[in-house]
C-alpha cells in the first residue's frame, strides 16, 4: 500500500476501457494505480465492462466480464460501451439493442437489462467506478471518497450530469469533471511548456468515442480553444466494421444467429494484431473456417471512419481560427491520445493532412493511461474529504502555492431556450469561457397563465435542430397581454459545465430556482440514496478475495432579448430530441525526457536569502518543476549535501540573471542529485 499518494484520485471512465491514477507528491508526478489481481497492461487498464452471472447472481466487473465475452459463455448477459448511453433517450435503433420494445417507447430515458432489473446508464457505469474506487482504496490504503473525473470534450449537460450522478452512486464526489483531450495534453507535460505560445491539437480516439481539442499554452497556463467531437466514432466502430467483413467472408458457413458479441471480440483480436503486424488469423470460434485479414484490407475497412475523424478535426480548427485566428501551420504538435491510436494509419493520416515531418505526430506516451494521469494531476489540487455523505457537496482545494498551473475550460455547446417560432435564442456561446453567467430578459405570450421555460444546447437556429436539456415550469401567471410580464433567465456553468438556471418573474420577484426537470437524470436526493443501496447490494456478490468497505394554457417565452418589444403567439414545442451519445477514450502516459550526464560550470555566488525562501513563481516555468521538489526535499531537512549545493547554485543563479546555458546545466546537475537523494 502507498499511503503517501495524494488521496482524491483520477479516473478516465472509459467506454471500452478505465483506469485509475492518484499524485504522488514526493515525485510529482501521477502514479498508475494497478489492479492487484492482474498483471501487466490487464492491472492498469480495465474493461468497462459488467456481467450479472445468470445461474448464480453473481456481478463481475472488468476483465472477468469481458472474458466470457470471448469464450461464449456469458455475452447474453454482458453490458459493453453503455459509456455512449449516458444522458440519452430511446430512439427506435436503441429500444432494439437493448431489447426494450414493449417496456419502454422512443423519448424514454434508456435503461440497459442487468439481470431481472433495468438500470441506467449512469447506475452501469456506478459498477465500473466502484472497482476502480476498490482498486485505489487497496493500492492507498484505506477509503477514498474525492475523485476528478474525465468526460469526453463534447459530452453535454444531460452527459455531464449522468457522469456526475454516476460518481456519486459510487460513493465518490465528483471533485472535476474535466475533458478527457485536456487531462491528456496535461499529462504529455503542456503544463510544463515553454515560455512561447504553444498550440496543440490533442487527437482522442478512444475505444468508443472520438474528439478533438485544441489547447494554447504559455508558461504554467493551459486555455482551451476549440473543441468537437463525434460520438459513435472509436474503435469499437472498427471492430463493428472487421465483424462485418467476418460475416461476409463466412457466408452461409456462419449461423444466423451467431453471438454478435463474440464476432466482436475476435474482430478486436485482429485489430490488434494489424496494429503490430502485417497480417491476422481471425478465429471466431465454434468450429467456424479461420480467415486470414492483411493490413491493407483493415485500413480499406476503417478508412470511411477515419475520414469522419478529419471532418471533426477541421471543425475545431475552423472554430480556432475564428475565435483566435489559429491557422494549421500554428499547430506546434498533435498530441495522440487513446488505444486506437496505435493502429499505424492514424498517425500517417495525420501527417498528410498537416502535411507536416515525422515528429509533428506525437504518440510517446502510453495511449491507456495518459487521461488517468493527467486527471490525477488535477486532482491533486483539491483537498481530500474525511467521509463522504450525498446530501453534501465538498469545495475545499489546496493552497495556491501546490498548485502549478491553471486550466481554462470551454463550454461546447450554446445553451439558450426557445422562443415563439419555434426559434432557438442562444444564451451562453459555444466556446465561452468557464465558469460562466449570462443574463436576459423575456417577456409572457398574450393572455398565457402558464410558461414553459423549455432550455436547449446546440447550434442549430431552430428548437428541433438541437439537444432539449430540461424545462422550467412557470406556474400561476395572471393572463395579461403579450409583454406584461418580464422574465429574468439566469444561465450560470460551474467548473464542470454543468448548468444552473434561475428564472426571475421581475413583476412579483417571484423566484423560480428549482432544478429544471430532466428526464434522463436521477436528481433528488433520497432517490439517489436509495439506488446507491442497491447497487452497493450488487457490487457486494462482485467476486473479488477482499470485498470493498461500504460505507391550465402552457406556452414557451414569446420573445428573446433585453426587454423588447411584445412577442408573437407562442409554438408548441416538438418532441425532445434524441441526445447524442457519449464518448470514451483509453488513455496514455507521460514521457520522461532523458538528463544528460552533469556539466561543469562556473556557478554563480548564491543570493543571501537561503535557497529554499525562493518563491517558485520567481523560477522560469520550464525549471519549476523540478525546483518545488528540490525545495520539498530541502525543507524535510533530510536533503544530502549534494541536493542542498545544487539547488543554492541553482537559485543563485536564477537570482543574479544567469543566462540560458547556464540556467540549463545547473538544472541538468539539480535534477541528477535530487534522483541520486531518492536512491
Amino acid at each position: 500500500m502507498d499511503d503517501e499518494l495524494h488521496r482524491v484520485i483520477g479516473i478516465d471512465l472509459g467506454t471500452t476501457y478505465s483506469a485509475v491514477s492518484a499524485y504522488d507528491p514526493e515525485d510529482f508526478a501521477p502514479k498508475i494505480l494497478a489492479d492487484p489481481e492482474r498483471e501487466g497492461a490487464a492491472a492498469v487498464a480495465m474493461p468497462s465492462v459488467v456481467r450479472l452471472d445468470p445461474a448464480t447472481g453473481t456481478l463481475t466487473v472488468g476483465h472477468d466480464a469481458k472474458d466470457a465475452i470471448g469464450d461464449g459463455s456469458g455475452s447474453a448477459d454482458t453490458l459493453v460501451e453503455i459509456k455512449r448511453e449516458m444522458g440519452a433517450v430511446f430512439t427506435p435503433e436503441l429500444l432494439d439493442h437493448f431489447g426494450a420494445r414493449g417496456r419502454y417507447a422512443e423519448g424514454d430515458p434508456v435503461r440497459a437489462r442487468l439481470g431481472g432489473e433495468w438500470l441506467r446508464p449512469q447506475e452501469i457505469s456506478a459498477l465500473v467506478l466502484m472497482k476502480m474506487k476498490r482498486i485505489a482504496e487497496r493500492s492507498l490504503g484505506g477509503e477514498i471518497h474525492d475523485a476528478v473525473v474525465t468526460v469526453p470534450a463534447y459530452f453535454m449537460e444531460r452527459q455531464k450530469k449522468a457522469t456526475e450522478e454516476a460518481a456519486l452512486l459510487a460513493g465518490l464526489y465528483p471533485r472535476q469533471l474535466i475533458p478527457e483531450p485536456t487531462a491528456a495534453a496535461i499529462a504529455y507535460g503542456v503544463d510544463r511548456a515553454e515560455t512561447e505560445r504553444q498550440i496543440y491539437l490533442v487527437f482522442d480516439l478512444g475505444g468508443g468515442t472520438f474528439d478533438v481539442s485544441i489547447i494554447e499554452t504559455r508558461d504554467d497556463e493551459i486555455e482551451v480553444i476549440a473543441t468537437a467531437g463525434d460520438q459513435r466514432l472509436g474503435g469499437g466502430d472498427f471492430d463493428d466494421a472487421v465483424a462485418a467483413w467476418i460475416v461476409r467472408e463466412l457466408g452461409e458457413a456462419l449461423p444466423k444467429d451467431y453471438d454478435r458479441l463474440r464476432l466482436k471480440a475476435a474482430a478486436e483480436a485482429a485489430k490488434r494484431e494489424l496494429s503490430l503486424r502485417g497480417t491476422t488469423t481471425v478465429d471466431v470460434g465454434g468450429g467456424l473456417p479461420t480467415l486470414e485479414l492483411d493490413r491493407a484490407t483493415f485500413e480499406t475497412l476503417i478508412q470511411p471512419i477515419l475520414k469522419r475523424s478529419l471532418d471533426q478535426v477541421n471543425d475545431a480548427m475552423q472554430f480556432a481560427k475564428k475565435v483566435k485566428g489559429v491557422e494549421p501551420e500554428h499547430v506546434n504538435a498533435v498530441l495522440l491520445v487513446g488505444g486506437s491510436t496505435r493502429i499505424p494509419q492514424v498517425k500517417q493520416m495525420l501527417l498528410d493532412h498537416f502535411d507536416r515531418d515525422e515528429g509533428f505526430v506525437r504518440g510517446d506516451a502510453n495511449p491507456d493511461t495518459l487521461v488517468a494521469r493527467g486527471a490525477a494531476i488535477v486532482a491533486n489540487r483539491f483537498e481530500p474529504s474525511p467521509a463522504f455523505d450525498l446530501a453534501t457537496r465538498p469545495t475545499a482545494e489546496r493552497s495556491a502555492e501546490e498548485q502549478d498551473y491553471t486550466v481554462t475550460l470551454i463550454t461546447e455547446h450554446t445553451l439558450g431556450v426557445g422562443v415563439q417560432q419555434g426559434l432557438f435564442n442562444p444564451l451562453i456561446d459555444r466556446g465561452t469561457k468557464i465558469p460562466a453567467r449570462k443574463v436576459q430578459t423575456y417577456t409572457n405570450p398574450d393572455q398565457a397563465d402558464r410558461i414553459d421555460a423549455v432550455i436547449y444546447q446546440g447550434e442549430g437556429k431552430y428548437i428541433y435542430e438541437n439537444t432539449l436539456i430540461g424545462t422550467i415550469h412557470l406556474d400561476d401567471i395572471e393572463p395579461r397581454p403579450g409583454g406584461y410580464h418580464r422574465f429574468e433567465v439566469e444561465f450560470s456553468l460551474d467548473v464542470n459545465g454543468l448548468l444552473g438556471v434561475q428564472v426571475t418573474h421581475t413583476n412579483t420577484g417571484r423566484e423560480y430556482q428549482a432544478t429544471f426537470d430532466q428526464s434522463t437524470t436521477i436528481g433528488k436526493v433520497d432517490e439517489l440514496h436509495e439506488r446507491r443501496a442497491a447497487l452497493l447490494g450488487l457490487f457486494a456478490t462482485e467476486a473479488s478475495p477482499t470485498k470493498p468497505q461500504i460505507g391550465s394554457a402552457s406556452r414557451e417565452f414569446a420573445v428573446p432579448g433585453p426587454v423588447t418589444p411584445a412577442p408573437e403567439a407562442a409554438v408548441s414545442i416538438p418532441d425532445p430530441v434524441s441526445v447524442p451519445d457519449p464518448v470514451s477514450a483509453s488513455v496514455p502516459g507521460p514521457v520522461a525526457a532523458s538528463v544528460p550526464d552533469p556539466v561543469s560550470v562556473t556557478v554563480p555566488a548564491p543570493a543571501p536569502p537561503a535557497a529554499h525562501e525562493i518563491d517558485p513563481a520567481e523560477v522560469p516555468a520550464e525549471y519549476r518543476r523540478m525546483v518545488k521538489k528540490a525545495l520539498r526535499a530541502a525543507r524535510d531537512g533530510n536533503a544530502p549535501a549534494p541536493l542542498g549545493e545544487a539547488l543554492t547554485a541553482f537559485v543563485g543563479a536564477v537570482r543574479t540573471g544567469a543566462d540560458e546555458d547556464t540556467l540549463d546545466e545547473l538544472a541538468d546537475r539539480l535534477e541528477d542529485a535530487y534522483d541520486d537523494s531518492r536512491r
